[in-house]
């Protein structure tokens, strides 16, 4: 079944929203989302060109989208974003924290500890620091909404994933610990664990694969999801129509948690040992 994606609504109409990791996948589709129920949105990216080429047919389509080129392991990089998007836009209503570095496929014992510094720079501390400026503006305003994306991989890790898999547990803590502390000050704070979404970076993945036939997604709905799908979930969170929803972790997974099906990766790769083999 392909994707579908409910009509635009006028629901983000006036909000100005920050969206991390924009140039493709969940985050490109999430500016998309944003911007046609009304935002206007920052996206942002490490990689310029690809962000620019991502963000050019929405501007074609009249849609408020404004680029920002930003490396999010960078303390200056990560400082000088909200300054910017509030600089440029005149407040902040909603961010999105979707940018992820998943580092190395390395099995635990071989894993060096500077990639987990990567990781957990890009993935946790950069969702902390621009989670915090943001807040700021948020509450002098009197109200805003953080969605945070996580992964499935926080409560069902792939091997030589530890990295990655630890940082979206901390993803999960964070936003349950924000929205302990910022929900009376008006600012929402909630998160989404996406599992198998048929990224680009998904459809590459799998495309190295030597099985020797397709492996079918483990998904209680039989398929994998698509971006947009994550992104209308996000959508609802930065939205007035969750306004009594914070703190929640929701899983835009088709199931898949409760699945006891195969998962594809360990069909497709294998759960390696250190020699590589499965």
């Amino acid at each position: 079944m392909p994707e579908t994606v409910a009509p635009f609504s006028n629901r983000l109409a006036g909000k100005v929203a920050l969206v991390t990791g924009a140039a493709g996948g969940i985050g490109r589709a999430t500016v998309e989302r944003l911007a046609r129920e009304g935002a206007s949105v920052v996206a942002t990216d490490m990689d310029g060109e690809r962000l620019a080429a991502s963000l050019d047919p929405l501007r074609a389509a009249g849609l408020d989208v404004v680029a920002h080129v930003a490396d999010l392991a960078k303390a200056s990089a990560r400082d000088e974003l909200v300054p910017f998007a509030v600089e440029k836009k005149g407040r902040l209503d909603i961010l999105v924290n979707n940018a992820a570095f998943h580092g190395p496929r390395e099995t635990f014992v071989d894993s060096a500890e500077a990639d987990w510094h990567k990781v957990f720079e890009v993935n946790v501390i950069a969702a902390m620091a621009l989670s915090r400026a943001s807040a700021r503006p948020m509450v002098a305003a009197g109200g805003g909404a953080i969605v945070n994306v996580g992964s499935i991989q926080a409560g069902m890790p792939v091997a030589t994933y530890a990295a990655y898999a630890a940082s979206k547990g901390a993803i999960e803590s964070l936003t349950r610990a924000l929205a302990v502390e910022l929900s009376a000050e008006g600012v929402r704070i909630n998160a989404v664990t996406p599992g198998v979404i048929a990224t680009d970076a998904f459809k590459t993945t799998l495309s190295r694969s030597t099985a020797s036939a397709p492996i079918p997604p483990a998904t209680l709905l039989h398929r994998t999801g698509g971006p947009g799908e994550v992104a209308a979930a996000i959508a609802f969170l930065a939205s007035d129509d969750a306004s009594f929803i914070t703190g929640a972790i929701l899983s835009v997974d088709g199931g898949r948690h409760l699945s006891r099906r195969p998962d594809p990766f360990d069909a497709a790769f294998g759960n390696r040992n250190r020699n590589g083999q499965s």
